[in-house]
């Protein structure tokens, strides 16, 4: 009797010191069992990866487009039409490119040709000419 005493003992302690190895962790209505040692490890990978990764480098140049809202020949014509382009597009920057012998007032930096449109349209009703052309631009400038 007592043989069999001292087995039921040693096995019901054997249970109780293999389930001092486990965790509880609870979350709301979930009960997550775990062993302390995976705790452990996951206390150490939590420190080796706090660190912030590195930002993402972003290019200088991208590919967008502008609105060209007018060109000429003549630079005080194309100054006139800069400055009416400032009065009715107070938002939008506009600004006067000579690439010789032209002189060509741009307007706005959008993404793509499409998200250019809606724009155009507005244009188009002082500047009937107007038209998108793509070209590289500074990422920053883009809208």
């Amino acid at each position: 009797m007592q043989i069999k005493l001292s087995i039921i003992t040693l096995v019901f302690s054997g249970f109780l010191v293999a389930q001092s190895n486990v965790i509880n962790t609870e979350y709301g209505n979930l009960t997550i069992e775990w062993e302390k040692s995976l705790e452990e490890l996951m206390e150490k990978k939590e420190i080796c990866t706090s660190a912030p990764p590195p930002p993402v480098k972003k290019p200088e140049f991208c590919r967008g487009a502008r609105i060209q809202v007018f060109y000429s020949k003549n630079r005080s014509e194309a100054e006139e039409k800069l400055k009416e382009t400032k009065s009715l597009f107070p938002g939008e920057f506009s600004n006067l490119e000579y690439n010789s012998p032209d002189y060509k007032i741009k307007l706005g930096y959008f993404e793509s040709r499409e998200s250019a449109n809606s724009t155009l349209n507005k244009v188009r009703r002082a500047f009937p000419s107007s038209l998108v052309v793509e070209e590289r631009v500074r990422c920053v400038l883009i809208d």
